[in-house]
């Protein structure tokens, strides 16, 4: 569920590596990362030049083994002087604990990937045996991306969230019903979602599902919501739902955390059961 980073080395790049760019002279650069002192740095990988590159303390450096970032619907988000969006994706930390971002920007003829080090207020790209900065560049994101589906139709990178009693997979999903826009458990064995609504389990045919990397569940109870959730609907009346899981009766299932109910609503076996400790699903 988190994103997907492949070991290389000597230029090598996996299949759905993620493109960020170009060299001077035309050569495509993907994103990777890579440890060098006591950072882990988002580095710039160059297949036809054998290398990635990092940039540390005012330089470009050549390092042989890397990791590639590889997956879907990453976007590129305008952003200036550190700044960072929501969605923006970790890659690294520097030594003082600092998170890094993938950054990438113009310079010379090219569009080069580096580091976001927000406290400094800049991207720092790798260029020229230098380190440069730019107070002006794109960040590396991943919204949330909920993408219609049907049980014949699911996206690759759908986000798995349980099994059910079965062993059937179950997906995370969001249907609209009755004014609500709520999380949904998807089983596509089964034919379609459920919802719980109005004390009862629901299926719905229609619906949506939750796509892409950069998840985690974390334990919580009793309503509470920690940074980082992952909203998936909205009542009638405004409330925002998230989406929780909880063993229940032999599966791992999906349902709605309703924070003014103080639980998680699971739809199971025709009925709406409540639970008080369960997992919320957060951006990593």
């Amino acid at each position: 569920m988190d994103h997907k980073w492949v070991s290389c080395a000597n230029g090598a790049v996996p299949s759905l590596a993620v493109v960020a760019g170009h060299d001077s002279d035309g050569d495509t650069i993907y994103i990777g990362r890579a440890d060098y002192e006591s950072d882990r740095l988002p580095a710039k990988v160059i297949p036809s030049k054998g290398k990635a590159y990092v940039c540390f303390g005012g330089k470009e450096i050549e390092v042989d083994t890397y990791e590639v970032l590889t997956g879907l619907r990453y976007q590129w988000v305008a952003a200036a002087n550190g700044d960072v969006p929501e969605a923006a994706v970790k890659v690294g930390r520097a030594a003082d604990g600092d998170f890094l971002y993938a950054g990438r920007g113009n310079w010379e003829g090219s569009l080069t990937v580096g580091k976001i080090h927000p406290s400094h207020g800049c991207l720092y790209i790798p260029y020229g045996e230098e380190e440069v900065k730019l107070s002006e560049y794109e960040v590396l994101t991943q919204p949330d991306q909920w993408i219609a589906a049907s049980a014949d139709s699911m996206p690759e990178d759908a986000l798995e969230g349980g099994r059910d009693a079965d062993g059937d997979l179950i997906y995370v999903g969001r249907v609209f019903k009755d004014g609500d826009l709520m999380p949904a458990k998807v089983i596509p064995n089964k034919g379609g979602a459920y919802v719980c609504w109005g004390s009862e389990e629901h299926k719905v045919e229609n619906f949506q599902v939750l796509a892409g990397a950069g998840f985690m569940w974390t334990t919580c109870s009793n309503g509470n919501i920690i940074p980082g959730a992952v909203p998936a609907g909205t009542t009638c009346d405004g409330e925002t739902l998230y989406i929780g899981r909880a063993e229940y009766a032999g599966s791992l299932c999906v349902g709605k955390v309703h924070p003014s109910h103080g639980c998680l609503y699971l739809p199971f076996g025709g009925g709406e059961e409540k639970v008080d400790s369960y997992e919320l699903l957060v951006r990593t």
